[in-house]
């Protein structure tokens, strides 16, 4: 007998490195199903530009409260210092969106991404709805102490003026439990929601708790852990990043990259949908100073920035294109030299599987472990948000340019992560879990 497995899909589905990953995972899910499952998908949305992507793939979108414009994660959570979710009446609204279309749709199991919504809500039904979490790092409170954090976190202004390499002893020196104790951890908004909602014990006290699952993938590539022992219930995937879009690319974009003088180095320059706005401007700024022989394609999604603002830094240099369009990220890094990005794992991804050394920044730590990673590979440079600046970005881009090593890392780590099949390694994770799971007495609609 056929057994339907209804699953609940709950991420950020206004990020772009979210909807990327959510929607290969379900695709692959789709896939890899085995002989007598069938999987019924939909998902959880508030609003977003990416749910016609989600339609055509042929899932079903199930409205959240509240609507929100969608157009990006910074826009529409309006993030404070410390907080993912930028007031406490607003995190309170989007948890209990989240608890009613739980007990609306009745998955038999929620996938969800680094959406503590998802994680927190999914305990507050009755029964208690299994979950899998998807995420681009293994966070636990003992990885996070003792491995992830390879360099003093950007919230500690102070320290990040000093050299890299006393950073990372220090940050190597520093008290297993001090990482741990960052308040971007704590999420005080959240916690406060989660009682408002009904939270009543004490097992909820920051965002390790907030995205605890039964199962937990990890997207990211092995080599970066070697020697590392995953926590139980935490299994390495693999890269997980946007296949290759179709379609042809912009003349203009050719035109820039086309490289017609020796020494030419391109650039492609993308804070994704959930840069900052002052970090672009540096950026553009850095770029606008480089000599002419430097080409660059500038990305300025509406998300981040108003279009008319970069072309103002940039106003007479035909060296540089500017555009709030679609563009087919694969292709465009594989064309660029480097890439000047922020550490979103998606962005961090797509770059070097291209081969394409980069200049980063980090929004918040997961980026600045996705960058790390990076760094060390010796694929890349990390810039400390407080020291993200002109001066330092064209440093940045210059040492990169004139040194081969970073290129030669990047086309290294990239052929590591082109023979893993993240989205294949992830649905069968994902199956193997399910079907042990079903065995076990998970109830499934026949």
């Amino acid at each position: 007998m056929e057994r339907h497995i209804k699953i609940a899909v709950s991420t950020a589905l206004q990020d772009a490195g979210e909807a990327t990953r959510s929607l290969e995972i379900a695709k692959g899910i789709r896939e890899r199903a085995p002989k007598g499952y069938t999987p019924e998908i939909c998902f959880f949305s508030h609003g977003s530009k990416f749910e016609k992507n989600v339609t055509e793939s042929g899932f079903e979108i199930e409205g959240v409260s509240p609507v929100l414009d969608g157009v990006g994660f910074i826009n529409d959570l309006k993030p404070s210092k410390g907080n993912f979710v930028g007031s406490e009446s607003l995190a309170v609204e989007m948890l209990k969106g989240e608890i009613e279309t739980l007990e609306k749709v009745r998955p038999d199991i929620i996938l969800h991404g680094f959406w503590p919504f998802a994680g927190i809500a999914r305990r507050m039904v009755s029964p208690v709805i299994p979950s899998i979490c998807f995420l681009p790092i293994p966070l636990t409170p003992s990885l996070y102490n003792s491995y992830l954090m390879k360099d003093v976190p950007d919230q500690l202004v102070p320290l990040t003026y000093l050299p890299e390499k006393l950073r990372r002893r220090l940050i190597k020196a520093a008290p297993p439990s001090l990482s741990s104790k960052a308040p971007i951890l704590k999420q005080t908004n959240l916690l406060n929601a989660a009682k408002l909602c009904g939270w009543e014990d004490n097992t909820l006290n920051n965002l390790f708790d907030m995205l605890r699952s039964d199962f937990t993938v990890i997207n990211d590539l092995p080599e970066f852990y070697d020697g590392v022992p995953m926590p139980l219930g935490f299994i390495l995937t693999g890269p997980l990043y946007a296949p290759p879009e179709q379609g042809d690319v912009d003349p203009e974009i050719l035109k820039v990259f086309e490289k017609t003088e020796d020494g030419q180095v391109n650039i492609f320059c993308s804070m994704g949908s959930s840069g900052r706005k002052e970090m672009l401007i540096e950026a553009v700024k850095a770029i606008a100073d480089l000599p002419d022989r430097f080409h660059a394609l500038i990305l300025a999604p509406k998300a981040v920035c108003d279009i008319k603002t970069i072309e103002s830094l940039v106003s007479g240099k035909d060296n540089i294109n500017i555009t709030d369009r679609f563009v087919p990220a694969k292709t465009v890094n594989a064309m660029a030299d480097i890439a000047v990005i922020h550490g979103g794992q998606g962005t961090v991804q797509t770059a070097l599987v291209s081969g394409t050394p980069v200049v980063g920044v980090a929004m918040q730590p997961e980026q600045q472990i996705n960058l790390d990673h990076i760094v060390l590979s010796g694929a890349g440079i990390r810039i400390p948000a407080p020291r993200w600046n002109k001066k330092n970005i064209t440093k940045s881009v210059k040492k990169i340019a004139y040194d081969d090593s970073y290129k030669k890392s990047a086309k290294r780590i990239g052929g590591l992560m082109e023979a893993v099949d993240g989205k294949i390694q992830t649905a069968d994770a994902v199956w193997n879990f399910l079907v042990s799971r079903i065995q076990r007495g998970l109830h499934a609609r026949k």
